[in-house]
């Protein structure tokens, strides 16, 4: 025990006795990047004013260093000093001591110089280490960064200030200006960087051991780069003084029964402006076929902005360049700048993020950087720091398939052998099994998922143990994507790529290590002395643990998920969109028009693999399109006189031609009966009745597809529209003038004539179905269909059938033709190439429906008499019957692309040769 007192004073002695220089200097925008002719404008007195100006641009603080405190003045000499040698010996100048009062303590001779323990005092009255004076107390081996501290130690002890756990506890605004120099927000990095600079990699024997003292650690290091304790420095370090532009500042870290003062690099470089890059981001490993990104960081401490040239090689290990076209190779920065070589600007004291990415080729690449290679623009001193190169391993992945949802997976990670040894003790003796595990930890929990160790655990009584743990996972479609998206059909999310010939690629990665301990005894032997010459051997046991370290590693798991999720749009069917025989004359019309178009939801089937890659548990999943239903609807029209007006007039023609007076037997009409007469087709005398006639009928048959069916007969709205304009289509024509019972003359519907020449003026009138009242208000057309005789109409449904069921007959051709996956649809390589087929959703339905209608309309169905005017002009009349043009372009159905539905210019027709008058009969 006394040797570990003895090293605790010795420690306590040291750190207590060392207090570092407080550097102060100006901002470097003032000297730029030519030190020397900044340090040759100073004086001291200019010094301490810059001083208090840095600190309150910096920090805020008024008059920070005063002109003296209780232990002296301000020390002039040692500043006019350290201007002198940073004249002479740039590269080392560290910046200025604010020291009042004189050196004092111990005076020592160190490698050929005297020099006092302290330099001076602080502002806050510590004593000042001198630069330079060595741990003449000694040293306990134990690294810097290994020291046990006092976490938070501000806390504890009541003296926390603005600075402490910065920039948290600081109760005042940031100046701006601070935010230029410590853009990281605290000073974690400036005291790495302090640190770095005086400590990493110093040998304890170089400069800080005094007189051999604890000379056994002569070659240990007192600390190692970047080194610090768990958390990080700032967790652990009062801060006594914050640093400024060239100054360092420090604070102080506390043990138990002691503490050490620790630097804080200045904001600006001490030591000479410099470039450097380091790789930011760079994997070990790649997939073949995969996005790789390496990233450079380019950090410059020059106070002002530089512009270095930079280049990228990118080459692979065989030889040959990556290329844009092959490899789609390409370069960017956070300001878009995308070459591979040329000037880059960099801001003072900035950092720049360069990065290139490229689809990884089939071999391993080697990447290397450059920047400022030569040194000369700008200017460095250090160039083993302007170059980085590595090589990227290529991994080979496993391929899984595209219609699998899951996969398990069993894999035995190589063998591992550990030895243990007994120690070369007397008597020792294993007391124990040995005991411990070779983890096996998953690195990429978000793609190994359900992951469990077997065979991993040690408990044997073996010197030599080998373990080969067995680790099974699963992997899951949805762990895949891209852009943030992940293919996950089954929940309705889906990733689309422009090739799917090329798959998702992710790395699954198992870190194995671990140790094995085993117990032991052995025996110890020592003299128990009671006096002179009175000694006693005695014995005892004692016991330990023999340690080994199973060799660590990793195990890259490269899977290839391929995914395709179906296409957007499908190649439609082209169907009929037209009208056969679209004429004025036909009487036979053929309409072919596409269905509009229906969505429907689909499905398709996935699977599971099993550990040997055999599929189990199809499993129904959601289709990412919804897919239309359109297929060829068509209509029949045809159009007959079912009586005609020669046959509905041709009694009264008879009777008349055989000059018969038989009243009953001039049912429509009264002909002249005049022998001289009987040359005309249809000769009357004005002032009889002529009582219009006819009966027309159209039948109509169409085909449609809708996705619900009519209810009780109901008729489409289709076929519906269709009926009604042709109805409405339907025309009676005559100009035969007539008498109303106001005794007016009027057309046959019902519209005064004006006279003329003691007749009148011929005006047609046209009576249609809406129209149809005409003289005396009379009704002349009538309409008989399904109303009158259910025959007259009939309705045919036939279900499109489908099925999710994967059997080739289980889905009509019609759905074939709409869905992806089959020849039908031209996309048969979808299922053959990507394991791609779509099913139509249970519970939707599509019927075919057949309609057919038989309408006839009859002009005057009750035979009402209508007289002709006594005084109708001699001459030739005319009626016509005939269908209009129907445009079926305002219809909202989809037959409306058919544009004019082209009627009958004359479906009938009668001349009527009017001579003489009624009059002439009763006067003969």
């Amino acid at each position: 025990m006394i040797s570990k007192r003895l090293a605790a004073f010795l420690l306590i002695v040291l750190f207590c006795g060392f207090i570092p220089q407080t550097k102060v200097g100006s901002e470097p925008l003032d000297y730029k990047d030519d030190l020397v002719g900044y340090l040759k404008t100073l004086t001291p007195e200019l010094v301490l004013k810059q001083a208090n100006e840095d600190m309150k641009v910096l920090y805020g603080e008024d008059n920070y260093y005063p002109a003296k405190t209780k232990n002296g003045a301000f020390n002039a000499a040692l500043i006019q000093k350290q201007i002198d040698e940073g004249i002479r010996n740039p590269q080392k100048f560290t910046g200025f001591d604010i020291v009042y009062g004189s050196s004092h303590d111990t005076e020592i001779v160190h490698k050929g110089q005297k020099m006092r323990r302290y330099s001076g005092y602080n502002k806050f009255g510590d004593s000042v280490s001198t630069d330079g004076f060595p741990w003449d107390a000694g040293w306990s081996g134990v690294p810097i960064h290994k020291l046990r501290l006092i976490p938070t130690p501000w806390e504890d002890k009541g003296n926390a200030n603005d600075f402490d756990d910065f920039p948290n506890n600081y109760r005042r605004e940031i100046p701006e200006k601070l935010y230029e120099y410590l853009p990281h927000g605290n000073f974690e990095k400036q005291i790495l960087k302090a640190l770095n600079t005086k400590y990493a990699g110093v040998a304890y024997g170089e400069d800080l051991m005094y007189n051999n003292k604890d000379s056994e650690y002569a070659t240990r290091k007192v600390y190692y780069t970047n080194g610090a304790p768990e958390g990080g420095w700032i967790k652990y370090v009062h801060i006594i003084q914050p640093p400024t532009y060239l100054s360092q500042g420090f604070g102080r870290v506390y043990m138990r029964s002691t503490y050490l003062d620790i630097p804080i690099a200045a904001f600006a470089a001490t030591q000479g402006s410099d470039l450097s890059v380091s790789f930011d981001e760079l994997p070990s490993q790649a997939v073949a076929g995969e996005t790789v990104k390496v990233t450079v960081m380019v950090e410059s401490t020059f106070a002002n902005g530089v512009t270095p040239a930079f280049s990228w090689s990118i080459t692979r290990a065989g030889g040959g360049a990556l290329t844009k076209e092959t490899d789609q190779l390409s370069f960017s920065d956070n300001a878009h700048y995308a070459q591979p070589s040329g000037t880059i600007p960099i801001g003072a004291n900035k950092e720049r993020r360069l990065t290139a990415s490229f689809t990884m080729p089939d071999s391993d690449v080697r990447i290397q950087f450059k920047v400022n290679e030569n040194g000369t623009s700008p200017k460095e001193t250090v160039l083993n720091n302007n170059i980085v190169e590595s090589t990227i391993k290529v991994v080979k992945p496993i391929p899984l398939p595209y219609d699998m949802l899951t996969k398990k997976e069993k894999i035995i990670l190589p063998a591992n052998t550990v030895t243990l040894k007994l120690p070369d003790l007397p008597d020792a003796r294993w007391t124990g099994n040995a005991t411990g595990i070779l983890n096996a930890h998953n690195r990429t929990d978000d793609l190994l998922r359900e992951y469990k160790v077997f065979n991993n655990k040690v408990n044997e009584a073996s010197e030599n143990i080998t373990r080969a743990p067995i680790v099974t996972y699963t992997i899951m479609r949805k762990d895949f994507g891209i852009n943030g998206k992940k293919d996950d059909p089954e929940n309705k999310q889906y990733v689309n790529l422009s090739n799917p010939d090329n798959p998702l690629l992710r790395i699954g990665e198992i870190y194995y290590e671990g140790s094995v301990s085993r117990p032991y005894q052995y025996t110890e032997y020592y003299q128990d002395c009671s006096g002179p010459g009175e000694c006693e051997t005695k014995s005892q046991t004692k016991s330990g643990f023999v340690t080994a370290e199973f060799d660590s590693g990793n195990i890259k798991k490269p899977y290839a998920m391929y995914v395709y999720n179906g296409k957007k749009e499908l190649e439609k069917y082209t169907y009929r969109d037209e009208i056969e025989n679209n004429t004025g004359s036909a009487l036979e019309k053929k309409l072919f028009w596409t269905n509009e178009p229906y969505c429907y939801s689909v499905i398709r089937w996935m699977h599971h693999q099993d550990e040997n890659g055999q599929p189990y548990n199809w499993t129904r999943v959601p289709g990412q399109y919804k897919r239309e239903f359109i297929q060829q609807a068509s209509g029949g029209l045809t159009l007959n006189k079912t009586s005609s007006l020669e046959t509905e007039y041709s009694q009264s023609r008879k009777a008349a031609a055989g000059r018969t007076n038989k009243k009953s037997l001039y049912d429509k009409a009264v002909f002249a009966t005049d022998k001289q007469l009987q040359k005309y087709a249809y000769p009357v005398k004005s002032g009889y009745y002529f009582n219009p006639a006819g009966s027309y009928t159209f039948t109509l048959n169409t085909v449609v597809f809708k996705d619900k069916k009519p209810q009780n007969g109901e008729m489409t709205q289709d076929h519906k529209d269709l009926v009604n304009s042709l109805i409405g289509a339907f025309r009676y024509e005559s100009d035969l003038i007539y008498i109303n019972n106001k005794k007016e003359a009027v057309n046959i519907l019902n519209e005064g004539l004006a006279p003329k020449g003691g007749g009148f003026v011929r005006k047609k009138g046209v009576l249609t179905v809406e129209q149809s009242k005409g003289v005396n208000g009379e009704k002349l057309i009538d309409v008989l269909d399904r109303s009158d005789d259910p025959s007259r109409y009939t309705q045919d449904i036939y279900e499109v059938f489908h099925s999710e069921d994967t059997a080739e007959d289980s889905t009509h051709e019609f759905w074939k033709r709409v869905l992806e996956g089959y020849s039908e649809s031209k996309t048969a390589k979808s299922h053959s190439k990507y394991k791609y087929r779509e099913y139509v959703k249970d519970g939707q339905h599509m019927y075919k429906i057949t309609e057919t209608s038989k309408i006839t309309i009859v002009v005057n169905p009750e035979n009402k008499y209508l007289y002709t005017h006594a005084n109708m002009p001699n001459g030739n009349y005319n009626i016509k019957v005939w269908f209009d043009d129907i445009n079926l372009k305002g219809f909202k159905h989809a037959y409306k692309v058919l544009g004019t539905l082209k009627g009958v210019e004359e479906l009938d027709s009668m001349k009527i040769t009017v001579i003489g008058s009624m009059f002439d009969d009763l006067n003969s």
